[in-house]
C-alpha cells in the first residue's frame, strides 16, 4: 500500500507509485497532483514529548542551581582578563552570606594566606578559555622566570592575531606543470585525474568535515563543471576546492605510507606515486588549484546560498590545514554569514529531506571550526552560535539518485562509521560550550565552580563516551597507529583526545583558584586538578602517525595552541612553592612536554604565530 498517496488517487481508491511533484498517473492524465501532509507518528509524537521533557527538566535544574548559589555566594574573588592584569570591578550583591567554595578578596590579599596577594579592588571577569591567556595568569607570571616574563611582555597583548595578521599573503601566481597549456592546462586534465584527487579528498578530509555530499559531487557538480570548462561558476569553485585539498590529501597518504584510495583494488600495501604526482607538488600542496578557485570566486562573492556556504568552508579547511588561522577565520565566518542568511530568508527548513540535512551538515561543520579559532584568538563571533539549539544534528540523509543511476561505486561501506564520528565531535562540543558557560563563568555566581556543577560536567562527558556506538568505543591505551587508512588513525585519535581536553578543562579554574588562593583550595578541588592535568597528557592527536601525517590532521592550530598554555601551566605547577599543587603533577609529564614542544617546533614552519609561541616556551 501506498505510504501516502496523492489525492487524486486517493480518491479513486487506485494504487499511487508517490512520485514527485507529480504521480504517473497525474503526469499521464496533465492534471494537477497534490499530497497531504504527512500526520506525525505515535512515534514521533512520543520522541517529542520526551524531548520537550527533557528540556524542561534541564531548564528547572538550571534556574534551581543559579538560585541556589545567589543565595550562598559572596562577593567573588578577583579574576583576571586574559588580555590585560589590570582587574575590573564588580559590585557584589547586596545580603549575600558566606560561601564554602568561594574565596573572599580579603582573604586573598592577607599576606601569608598566599603568596600572590591580589589588588585591593575586588573585581571578576570571565576566566579566559583560551590557552593564550595562561601566560597574563598573575601568579603563572610570578612564578615564570623572568627571561619569559620580559619577552612576553614586549610583544602585544594579541601577538599571535597581530603577527598572523601581517604576514604574507599566498602566492598569487599559478605555476602551470610541465607539459600543460597556461591558458587550458585546467581543461586538459585527464578524467583520471581529477578522479584520483576527488578520491584522495573524500577519503580524507570528507571523513571528519562532511560539507558535500559524495554522490552529489560525482553524479552533478563535477560534471556541470566539467561541462562548462571550468568556467566561472559556483560548480567550478567547489570541483576546485575538492582539488587543492585532494592534493593535501595525497601528502597526507605519502606521509603515513599509505596506499592512495581507488575504486579497483591494489596489490600495493604503501604509498606509491600516481603518474600525476607532479600536480601535487605546488607549495604549498593544492595552491594552484586554490588560486583558480579563487580567481573564479571574484564574480560570486556576493552569492549567499548553500554552494557559497559550501565553498567558504571547503575555503576555511585548505586554510586550517595550511595553518594560516586568521585567513581560515575570515572565511569561516563568512561561511557563518550564508547560513543565518539562509535562516533569516527561508520560512522553515525541512531537514528530514536531503536539502535540509545539507544545511545542517554545513550548520554544523561551521559553528564547530568558528567556536574553536574565536575562543582561543579572542576574535569576533558572527552569532551563529544562537542558532545552536534550533538545528538539528545530521541525519546523513542520502542524495536523491535516479532510478538508473548505478551509484553502488560510491557506496562505502565506511561511510557509517565516519558519519557517527561526525555526530560525537558535535556533540562533544555542545559538552564542551556547557562547561565554558558553566565553570568558566564563576566569577559572576559564587567565586569558582560549585561541586554540584563540576559533577554534572563530568556525567554529561562520561555519558557521551559511553553511548558512543561500539564501533567509536575507545580504551585509554589505544593505539591509532594500526588504522588501515588516514581517516582512521585520524577519527580514532580525535575522540580519545577530544576527550581528555574535556578532562583538563574541566579541571583548569581549580588550578587557577590553587595558583592564587592556596590555602582556600580544598582536598578536594586539588583532586579536581590532579584529574584536569592528567587528562592534560598524552593527546593521541598530537603523537605518533597524526603528527608524522601533519598534512591531515585536523585544526593543527587548536592543538599547538592547547600545546603552549599546556608547557605553561605544567612548568607553573612544578615551580610552585605549594607542595600540595606539585603533588598532583602526572607521571611521565616531562615527557610530554617534549612531545608538545617537538609538535609546536614542526609546525613553527608554516605558522609564524606558532613559531613565536615555540620561540618563547624555549625561554623555559
Amino acid at each position: 500500500m501506498a505510504t501516502l498517496a496523492c489525492d487524486v488517487c486517493r480518491s479513486r481508491k487506485t494504487r499511487c507509485d508517490e512520485d514527485r511533484p507529480k504521480c504517473g498517473y497525474c503526469r499521464t492524465m496533465n492534471i494537477e497532483c497534490t499530497y497531504q501532509t504527512p500526520r506525525p507518528t505515535k512515534k514521533d509524537q512520543s520522541m517529542s514529548v520526551a524531548i520537550n521533557a527533557i528540556r524542561r527538566l534541564e531548564t528547572k535544574i538550571e534556574d534551581l542551581t543559579a538560585a541556589i548559589n545567589l543565595s550562598k555566594a559572596e562577593p567573588p574573588p578577583p579574576v583576571y582578563d586574559h588580555r590585560s592584569p589590570t582587574v575590573t570591578v564588580s559590585q557584589p550583591s547586596p545580603g549575600v552570606g558566606s560561601a564554602p567554595i568561594g574565596v573572599s578578596p580579603q582573604a586573598i590579599g592577607t599576606p601569608g594566606k598566599s603568596p600572590y596577594p591580589a589588588p585591593e579592588t575586588a573585581g571578576a571577569v570571565k576566566l579566559s578559555f583560551s590557552q593564550h591567556g595562561v601566560a597574563l595568569w598573575p601568579a603563572v607570571r610570578q612564578i615564570l622566570p623572568t627571561k619569559f616574563i620580559a619577552a612576553h611582555e614586549a610583544l602585544p597583548n594579541e601577538y599571535v592575531v597581530d603577527v598572523e595578521s601581517n604576514r604574507e599573503p599566498l602566492p598569487m601566481h599559478i605555476h602551470i606543470p610541465s607539459g600543460y597549456n597556461p591558458s587550458s592546462w585546467l581543461n586538459a586534465l585527464q578524467l583520471s585525474v581529477i578522479k584520483g584527487l576527488a578520491d584522495a579528498y573524500f577519503a580524507v578530509f570528507h571523513r571528519n568535515t562532511p560539507v558535500l555530499d559524495k554522490f552529489h559531487f560525482f553524479s552533478s557538480t563535477l560534471g556541470m563543471a566539467m561541462e562548462a570548462d571550468f568556467g566561472y561558476d559556483i560548480e567550478t569553485c567547489l570541483v576546485l576546492m575538492v582539488l587543492a585539498l585532494g592534493c593535501l590529501a595525497v601528502k597526507a597518504h605519502e606521509e603515513g605510507d599509505f596506499a592512495l584510495p581507488s575504486r579497483q583494488p591494489l596489490a600495493a600495501s604503501g604509498f606509491v606515486c600516481p603518474e600525476w604526482y607532479e600536480l601535487t607538488l605546488d607549495s604549498p600542496p593544492g595552491l594552484n588549484f586554490f588560486n583558480e578557485a579563487r580567481a573564479r570566486y571574484g564574480f560570486l562573492m556576493c552569492q549567499n546560498n548553500l554552494q557559497t556556504g559550501q565553498f567558504y568552508m571547503l575555503s576555511t579547511l585548505y586554510y586550517a590545514q595550511i595553518l594560516r588561522p586568521i585567513d581560515s577565520w575570515t572565511t569561516v565566518n563568512r561561511a557563518a554569514l550564508c547560513c543565518m542568511s539562509i535562516l533569516a530568508r527561508t520560512e522553515s527548513i525541512n531537514f528530514d529531506e536531503w536539502e535540509g540535512d545539507m544545511f545542517s551538515r554545513l550548520f554544523w561543520n561551521t559553528l564547530m571550526y568558528e567556536t574553536i579559532i574565536t575562543q582561543e584568538l579572542s576574535l569576533p563571533l558572527s552569532g551563529l552560535l544562537e542558532y545552536e539549539a534550533d538545528i538539528p544534528i545530521p541525519k546523513f540523509t542520502p542524495c536523491p539518485r535516479p532510478k538508473t543511476s548505478i551509484s553502488g561505486l560510491l557506496v562505502d561501506e565506511d561511510d557509517s562509521f565516519f558519519n557517527f564520528h561526525f555526530l560525537a565531535q558535535a556533540a562533544h562540543r555542545i559538552i564542551l560550550t556547557r562547561i565554558r558557560q558553566n565553570l568558566y563563568l564563576f566569577a559572576k555566581k559564587e567565586g569558582y565552580p560549585s561541586p554540584t556543577l563540576t559533577a554534572e560536567m563530568h556525567h554529561q562527558l562520561e555519558q557521551w563516551r559511553t553511548n558512543l556506538p561500539p564501533s567509536l568505543q575507545f580504551s585509554d591505551d589505544e593505539n591509532a597507529d594500526d588504522s588501515p587508512s588516514p581517516a582512521h588513525v585520524i577519527a580514532k585519535a580525535m575522540l580519545r583526545s577530544r576527550y581528555l581536553v574535556a578532562k583538563f578543562h574541566i579541571g583548569r579554574p581549580f588550578l587557577y583558584k590553587a595558583l592564587h588562593a592556596p590555602s582556600h583550595t580544598t582536598d578536594s578541588e586539588y583532586r579536581e586538578i590532579r584529574k584536569g592535568l592528567k587528562g592534560g597528557t598524552y593527546w593521541p592527536t598530537t603523537m605518533g602517525l597524526c603528527v608524522q601525517m601533519k598534512s591531515a590532521l585536523p585544526i593543527k592550530f587548536g592543538w599547538c595552541s592547547q600545546s603552549y598554555g599546556q608547557v605553561l601551566l605544567f612548568n607553573a605547577v612544578a615551580r610552585s612553592p605549594d607542595p600540595k599543587l606539585r603533588e598532583t603533577l602526572p607521571e611521565g609529564w616531562q615527557e610530554w612536554v617534549q612531545i608538545m614542544m617537538a609538535l609546536l617546533g614542526s609546525c613553527a614552519e608554516e605558522s609564524p604565530g606558532i613559531a613565536k609561541d615555540a620561540e618563547l616556551l624555549r625561554l623555559l
